[in-house]
């Protein structure tokens, strides 16, 4: 059986985010999922909006989806913009779809076994709260 992320580990992603953005005086939202895309652990700040709620959720099925960072894949899509503009239509069309940078893969023994996400800040700074989280996996 391969090693999967846990609950308990979860949950340690997103308390280290959420102490992140205080130490930060941000106000973020931070998801972490399975390698299917199920939520294990969730936190909203209290000041953070709703929206930044749903974009974390849907940053970690961007990164399930696709392996990539969210900020990786939204450089990727902006730079094929200028060669084919009428993908735009398809990423405003996609929901599941988050090209913002804030979400990271979750590696067990090089392989993905999960994501965190983090939105309500700036995309940069919400992917570098996510990657530090991350890095409490050690991979």
């Amino acid at each position: 059986m391969q090693p999967s992320l846990g609950l308990a580990q979860a949950r340690q992603i997103a308390d280290e985010a959420v102490r992140d953005a205080s130490r930060e005086q941000l106000r973020i939202s931070v998801a972490v999922a399975d390698e299917a895309g199920a939520l294990l652990a969730f936190a909203r700040m209290d000041g953070a909006t709703r929206l930044s709620a749903r974009t974390a959720v849907g940053k970690t099925q961007t990164v399930i989806l696709t392996g990539k960072t969210t900020l990786a894949l939204g450089r990727e899509f902006r730079a094929d913009l200028g060669e084919e503009p009428e993908l735009f239509h398809g990423m405003i069309a996609g929901q599941e779809i988050v090209p913002f940078g804030g979400g990271i893969p979750l590696l067990i023994d090089g392989r993905l076994a999960g994501a965190v996400a983090v939105s309500g800040a700036t995309s940069v700074q919400d992917h570098e709260i996510a990657q530090r989280a991350a890095s409490l996996l050690g991979g």
